[in-house]
């Protein structure tokens, strides 16, 4: 998935072609077209049939709030809705009033949702390609718990999936760095880095220990030397 969409069709129209006659018919109507939730303008009406969005992923309403998989579904609308609307423009297709993005936006979620959540998480799905495929409903797709664990299927534990987790420090014998793999559930990951800073930590103790028995031994052998030194 491409990076957060820019939202850059508040273009002006051409007028020396037409839209569609079904277009133009669908914006007379009452609004009929597109799911329950907020009512739709007419200019958004226009859009969801010249564009053919599927009816269901314009449905607002409650019924589908939680729901990671719709909300990843209507991401991936609104970005090929965005696709469309450009390549209208740009060859003179479009001749009505010229589209706001929050007209584009508000045909599938909120504002205040899309910029808070979809935005800034949907963004980041290609990292984990299994995780892409899960949010696709895909056939070969991972099971829940290979993605998320025990965990519950909101937002902010898809961000923390998805976010990468910073690698252990270079050490001074110069070992690569440990790359983490986003396809393992997030608990066996966490659990995986426990014992890696684990591991560290033992040789750390090791270390100091092993150097302490050195200095022991070298503060002996001076003792013993200087002692031998005074008898003469």
């Amino acid at each position: 998935m491409a990076d957060a969409p820019e939202l850059s069709v508040n273009v002006s129209a051409p007028t020396s072609a037409s839209t569609p006659a079904l277009a133009v018919h669908a914006a007379a109507g009452s609004g009929s077209g597109s799911g329950p939730g907020p009512a739709k303008s007419a200019i958004q009406e226009l859009l969801i049939i010249t564009l053919k969005i599927p009816i269901h992923l314009t449905d607002r309403s409650n019924k589908d709030k939680g729901n990671i998989r719709m909300a990843y579904a209507k991401y991936v609308a609104l970005l090929a809705a965005l696709s469309s609307m450009s390549a209208l423009v740009t060859s003179g297709t479009w001749t009505h009033p010229t589209v706001a993005n929050d007209d584009m936006i508000e045909i599938f979620m909120s504002k205040s949702a899309y910029f808070k959540n979809h935005s800034k998480v949907f963004t980041m799905v290609d990292r984990h390609p299994q995780m892409e495929k899960w949010l696709l409903n895909a056939k070969d797709g991972p099971s829940d718990f290979k993605v998320w664990g025990h965990q519950k299927h909101t937002f902010d534990v898809l961000k923390a999936i998805l976010t990468p987790m910073p690698p252990p420090p270079v050490d001074i014998k110069g070992k690569g760095k440990e790359m983490v793999d986003l396809d393992l559930p997030v608990e066996k990951r966490k659990k995986k880095a426990a014992k890696t800073l684990k591991k560290k930590e033992k040789k750390a103790d090791y270390d100091d220990k092993k150097g302490k028995k050195r200095e022991e031994g070298s503060g002996k052998a001076s003792t013993s030397k200087a002692h031998h030194v005074h008898k003469l």
